[in-house]
């Protein structure tokens, strides 16, 4: 147990190291989702606590600790004009914890994963990097900065309890709590920095969901998650100056449905809907000096004003996802997985990050389930997402990425 806690402290340690934004919103919290691409509707497993912590009613009484970690592996690319911007630094940490305690028709929780980030972002250019994002304002600079670097990460932590009120109902509720942090560097290859920031931020919410088992054969879960709304500090590491800050992760609905037609073969389907990224206020497009010309377009939302509307909100709508996956036992110690998701894109292009956009995708899951004791059971998985490329000002503007997913992940009943 000692030599247990040594290495949980190692990967959490780890995990702050480790961060910026590969994974964005896209619910992708542990190996069995890699695996799988559908967990709302978990049933049987600790990993339920990740997406909705109501299917843990039907576990065996008992208590369990669940261990994971994800590697991402990755190509974003950008084009301005004629210059191309590639990044492929990889992201070996992203860890997920969760510990259970069920007896009778109760349970309690407690979890750690990454909702958002788990990446760094480090683009060089000898020529300079040619793109509004990397201006700083009042500086005049003859030459265009070549190097930017950022990095970015929530990580999130919840408590909470579930109750099954009888076979065909129960309900569960949590609190839960996120952190964020962002750092950003601009600057010339060799000689240092020009601009450096760090944003540091926390803040609460909760969520409640309600499972529905009408047959032993098919359950239907929902939940709700509020936005957290974390509030910081800003710091410029050059000037030493800080101003109060916040960033936001949305609320969201998550809908599944698990299937069960035979003993050995599980169905899932679930449906995200993302609320908080419809909100607009205001104006429904960014304003810049020369609006009506064609310079709009290359003008994305962090470096223009807003004429009377939320600059956060600016051209965002909610976002959809569907997945569907399924496992089967194959043998008494193995049981294999696939799934495959769709996530559309919540954000106009001018209102993107153009270094890490968040892009249409199609995601591909495969994996497998091995029962290596009564007590012990391991999880490995990989996924292929493939995203949808963005264009602005008739193509000469371009976003696109390509990412790899990896998990693996470790079960054990402690008592």
């Amino acid at each position: 147990m000692k030599k247990l806690m040594l290495l949980v402290g190692a990967i959490l340690f780890a995990s702050t190291l480790m961060v910026g934004d590969l994974f964005a919103y896209n619910y992708q919290y542990d190996p069995s989702f890699t695996r799988m691409q559908a967990r709302a509707a978990t049933l049987d497993a600790p990993d339920a606590v990740y997406y909705n912590a109501v299917g843990i009613v039907k576990m065996v009484d008992g208590m369990y600790l669940d261990l994971g970690n994800q590697m991402g592996l990755k190509r974003y690319s950008h084009r301005m004009l004629f210059a191309n911007y590639h990044d492929a630094t990889p992201s070996f940490i992203m860890p997920n914890l969760a510990l259970v305690w069920k007896k009778d028709k109760g349970a309690i929780f407690a979890e750690m994963h990454i909702p958002a980030g788990g990446g760094t972002l480090n683009y060089k250019k000898s020529t300079g990097i040619w793109t509004l994002l990397t201006e700083v304002g009042g500086l005049g600079l003859p030459i265009m900065p070549n190097k930017l670097k950022g990095t970015s990460f929530w990580i999130q932590g919840s408590v909470g309890g579930s109750f099954a009120f009888t076979d065909w109902l129960a309900i569960t509720g949590s609190v839960k709590y996120a952190k964020y942090s962002y750092e950003i560097a601009i600057g010339y290859i060799g000689l240092g920095n020009i601009s450096k920031t760090k944003t540091s931020a926390g803040g609460f919410g909760g969520q409640g969901g309600i499972l529905l088992t009408p047959v032993k054969e098919i359950a239907f879960t929902a939940l709700y998650s509020t936005q957290i709304i974390a509030r910081g500090i800003t710091r410029d590491m050059k000037t030493h100056y800080s101003y109060i800050d916040e960033a936001r992760l949305p609320d969201y609905l998550l809908i599944g449905i698990n299937v069960k037609p035979v003993e050995t073969l599980s169905i899932q389907a679930s449906y995200q809907l993302t609320f908080s990224q419809q909100k607009n206020f205001g104006s429904s497009y960014a304003f810049d000096a020369v609006a009506g010309t064609l310079l709009h377009e290359f003008a994305y939302s962090t470096m223009v004003g807003s004429a009377g509307g939320n600059i956060q909100d600016y051209k965002m709508k909610m976002a959809h996802k569907i997945a569907l996956g399924g496992e089967f036992q194959a043998h008494k110690m193995v049981v294999l997985s696939c799934g495959a998701s769709f996530e559309t894109q919540d954000t106009h292009p001018r209102a993107q990050v153009p270094f890490d956009p968040g892009l249409a995708n199609i995601g591909l899951g495969l994996g497998m389930k091995i029962i290596a004791t009564d007590r012990l059971s391991i999880q490995l998985g990989a996924a292929r997402y493939f995203y949808f490329t963005e264009k602005m000002m008739f193509g000469l503007i371009k976003m696109n990425k390509e990412v790899w997913s990896f998990g693996i992940g470790l079960t054990g009943k402690i008592i």
